[in-house]
Order: C-alpha cells, then sequence, then structure tokens
C-alpha cells in the first residue's frame, strides 16, 4: 500500500497532474488498483489528446470515483519502477486490452435537432437572433405516376452557419461515418422561375426528412434588418428545439431586395418565394407525420 502515501488527484481534476517524470497508480474508492503507468511528464501524459485508458476508466468513474496517486521518478528509472509495481500491484488493466467505442450512426431527426439546436443558439457574435424560420410552403411532386406533398420550411441563416455548420453537416454526410444522412442532404438548383438558359440556378442546401424539406438559405443582410423589427419575431417548437420565426410574413417584400445577376442569388431565390410563404406557427407536422404513417 506504499502508493497510498504518495500525492494524488481525483481523475477529473487530471488537469492538476504536475509537468514531472514518475509513476501513477489509478485505483476507486475501494482503494482497488486498475492501472499503472508511467511518464516523462504526468501532466501530458492524461491531458492533450488523453491517456489511451482515460474513456474507458471515464465512464464508470461516476460509480468507482477513481484517482489518480503518483510519485516522482527520474526518467532513468521509470522503465524499472513501472515493472516492479506492475509485478506488485497486480492491476487488471494492465493486463487486459484496450477497450475502444464506436459512435452511434447520425439518424436524421438528431442531427435536425442538432443544426437547428446550433443555429439558434446566442454567441458573442449573435446575441439574440441568429437564424429566422421565415414560413413554410408545400409542393408536389409526381414520381412514378405517385403524387407526393411535402412541406418546405424555409430558414434564413448567416454565412458562418451555412458555411461550417450546415455545409459542414453536409459534407460529413458523403463520408463513411455519415452515411445514415446520405440520403436527407441534397443540394437544391432553383431557377427562380427564370427561363433564362444563360443564367445559373440558386444553390440551396436541403435536409430532407419526409415529408418536411428544411431549406437553409444564406442571407445574411435578411437577419439583420429583422433584429431591428422584433415585433415580428416569435418562438416556435420545431424538431423539439425552440427555434427564432417570422410572425408576419407581410414584412417581407421591403426587406428583401433583389438584384438581377448573371447567377441567381439567395435574395433573388426568396423574392421568389415570397407568394408561397405561410406562417410556421400554422403548420402542424405532428398532424403531417401521422398522415403519412396512415398513408404508408
Amino acid at each position: 500500500m506504499e502508493w497510498k502515501s504518495w500525492s494524488c488527484l481525483p481523475l477529473k481534476h487530471r488537469d492538476q497532474l504536475p509537468h514531472y517524470p514518475g509513476i501513477y497508480v489509478v485505483v476507486d474508492a475501494e482503494d482497488q488498483v486498475w492501472y499503472v503507468g508511467q511518464s516523462v511528464n504526468l501532466y501530458t501524459r492524461w491531458n492533450g489528446k488523453g491517456h489511451h485508458r482515460y474513456q474507458q476508466l471515464n465512464r464508470s468513474n461516476s460509480k468507482r470515483l477513481y484517482r489518480i496517486h503518483w510519485r516522482f521518478f527520474s526518467v532513468d528509472e521509470l522503465n524499472q519502477k513501472e515493472q516492479f509495481y506492475i509485478d506488485l500491484l497486480k492491476p487488471c488493466l494492465n493486463y487486459s486490452r484496450v477497450k475502444t467505442y464506436a459512435r452511434a450512426a447520425l439518424q436524421p431527426n438528431g442531427e435536425i435537432s442538432r443544426l437547428l439546436k446550433v443555429i439558434n443558439g446566442n454567441t458573442t457574435l449573435f446575441p439574440d437572433v441568429r437564424s429566422v424560420m421565415l414560413g413554410y410552403y408545400t409542393e408536389v411532386e409526381e414520381e412514378d405516376d405517385l403524387l407526393s406533398e411535402h412541406t418546405c420550411i424555409v430558414i434564413a441563416v448567416n454565412v458562418n452557419d451555412h458555411d461550417r455548420i450546415i455545409l459542414n453537416s453536409y459534407q460529413k454526410s458523403l463520408s463513411r461515418k455519415g452515411k445514415s444522412l446520405r440520403d436527407c442532404w441534397r443540394i437544391y438548383e432553383s431557377s427562380c422561375g427564370s427561363s433564362d438558359p444563360e443564367s445559373k440556378p440558386a444553390l440551396i442546401p436541403v435536409f430532407v426528412i419526409e415529408p418536411v424539406i428544411y431549406e437553409f438559405v444564406c442571407y445574411p443582410d435578411l437577419i439583420d434588418k429583422l433584429r431591428q423589427h422584433r415585433s415580428v419575431l416569435q418562438t416556435v417548437k420545431m424538431a423539439n428545439q425552440a427555434v427564432v420565426a417570422l410572425g408576419d410574413l407581410s414584412i417581407l417584400p421591403s426587406l428583401i431586395v433583389k438584384e438581377r445577376q448573371s447567377s441567381f442569388q439567395t435574395e433573388d431565390y426568396l423574392h421568389y418565394r415570397i407568394p408561397d410563404l405561410r406562417p410556421i406557427h400554422l403548420l402542424d407536422l405532428e398532424e403531417q407525420a401521422l398522415e403519412m404513417q396512415e398513408r404508408n
């Protein structure tokens, strides 16, 4: 029990370990020894990228209340002292394989809930209004002689959230880890009602969870303008998150400036969509989900 006289810290306070070489012993509240190791710098061994056993220990820490005991030894002594204490204390984790934990696959409902939570969270740059649900419209598509109706929710986002949050999720869906989202993300190309073949379409990233399509439109100028008209904004519940929504759509035409260019911009797309939009608070997604289940 020599290690009992050594310096010690709770596992959760590992960031307070000293920057010097030594032997460490991990024990629980019952004084059972779980692991013995060495390091030329105890702090960096348990911090930074983390100890290879940390995740495994942390999962049961609330139950076992692990502590890290340590004692200074010179670098030249570390190999010999580590083996000595392993042989003496016979910690079980020194003789077992390191467990790895695979992250659960991303699920569409969880991902859209996460995205809405992030883009509605307050930050230093956006202490109040960060994104706004402008409204929704319905769209009917014909596929294989069958008609399907979608509810399309238009969300105005800022540049940072569009490029970092939204597009990062889209890019993740193209990777192996995000394959469960592969059928959810699409890039919608809109000609904004124009028949001009020379104009490039507006590109809108959309997230699809049947029968709902979330359209993320990058338009920071509109968000800044709506921030000056907070009386027309309200908080609604969407995908288990509190989100900011536009309550009075009549203000939109005066806030969206249409600028005709060689390629369609987001303001062109919103100007094109304004006649179709209805207020978010009129939308009942639960009822739509039940109707879809009955149809299926």
